[in-house]
């Protein structure tokens, strides 16, 4: 009878019944009972484990899958805003004393003052020369961009109670493949002009003609003292890649860069 009874087991119920029976037979059929049942239950735990680690992981992979969504479309959207926005920007620090404030506008009526201007411009242009450039460019107010160059005229008024300094600059920013070096800017301030681009990557100096970049980023920056309430300055901003300077070079080729020009007054 114990070896047929031993015949129907499997082998682990019989590793254990053959170990009980040299005990006495009084416990044999409770231990292998309780053996047979724990090793069912156990099989029934690691089951549970397992589909709750799936649904788990599911949940969090879900959650992942929303999260790259949602990043993948701010970052278009930052891109698309970017973009959007246009390359030259002027813009004046607010000032909270009334006393002292200066105002922007495209027209020299002032009839749209306003504390910031944006321009906008071609996305994609190639290098002319300083000779290839019309010769109104200070005589068109607004955003007058012509197919490979960037020109904007405006106005900048002392809008407050009492005469003013302030200061200017105009900033690059955001370049990529190093098409700053490639770039030139004419500045002209009540119709006087200077042009400026930046130092020759060769360690020769300034490009003929020009005025170095003022610091790294910064491509000048200047001061205005005495300005008179009610007074107006006309500013005309140019910028285009200079065919004839030797930084202008395959490299530069679709590269980015950012303009911005700030007023910022002075007590």
């Amino acid at each position: 009878m114990n070896d047929e009874r031993n015949e129907d087991m499997n082998p682990g119920e019989r590793d254990v019944t053959e170990q009980e029976e040299l005990q006495g037979s009084g416990k044999r059929a409770r231990i292998r009972h309780w053996h047979s049942n724990e090793t069912r239950l156990s099989v029934l735990r690691r089951t549970a484990k397992e589909i709750r680690a799936f649904r788990v992981h599911r949940k969090l992979g879900s959650v992942a899958l929303i999260c790259l969504s949602i990043m993948v479309a701010f970052i278009y959207m930052v891109s698309a805003l970017y973009k959007n926005n246009g390359s030259f920007s002027v813009a004046v620090d607010k000032v909270d004393l009334t006393q002292y404030g200066l105002s922007l506008s495209e027209t020299r009526d002032m009839l749209y003052a306003t504390s910031h201007l944006n321009a906008k411009i071609n996305e994609r242009i190639t290098n002319i020369s300083r000779n290839d450039l019309p010769d109104n460019l200070d005589m068109i107010d607004g955003e007058h961009n012509g197919d490979n160059y960037i020109a904007f005229t405006f106005y900048l008024q002392n809008s407050g109670e009492a005469a003013l300094s302030y200061e200017y600059e105009i900033t690059i920013s955001n370049v990529t493949k190093g098409l700053d070096e490639a770039v030139h800017i004419l500045l002209y301030v009540n119709g006087v002009k200077t042009e400026f681009a930046k130092t020759r990557s060769d360690g020769q100096g300034p490009e003929d003609g020009t005025t170095e970049f003022y610091s790294i980023g910064v491509v000048t920056r200047g001061r205005v003292d005495d300005f008179q309430p009610g007074q107006i300055t006309k500013y005309t901003v140019v910028a285009w890649l200079e065919g004839d300077d030797p930084d202008c070079v395959d490299r530069v080729i679709d590269g980015l860069a950012k303009l911005d020009m700030n007023f910022s007054v002075i007590h």
